[in-house]
């Protein structure tokens, strides 16, 4: 059995229509959660072997 960690949780930034997140897309913003989520968790990027986002 693999070993399962849950290190945190962050959300995407929220913005209204045409706002300033206008210009980004899902995936960006989604990077940014993600970043953040190993940042608060003190995890660093390359000690993640997957990653289920949703």
């Amino acid at each position: 059995m693999r070993e399962v960690v849950i290190a945190g949780a962050a959300r995407t930034p929220m913005g209204g229509f045409q706002g300033v997140f206008a210009g980004a897309s899902a995936p960006q913003l989604g990077g940014v959660a993600i970043e953040a989520a190993l940042a608060d968790a003190g995890a660093a990027p390359e000690s993640v072997n997957e990653l289920v986002m949703g």
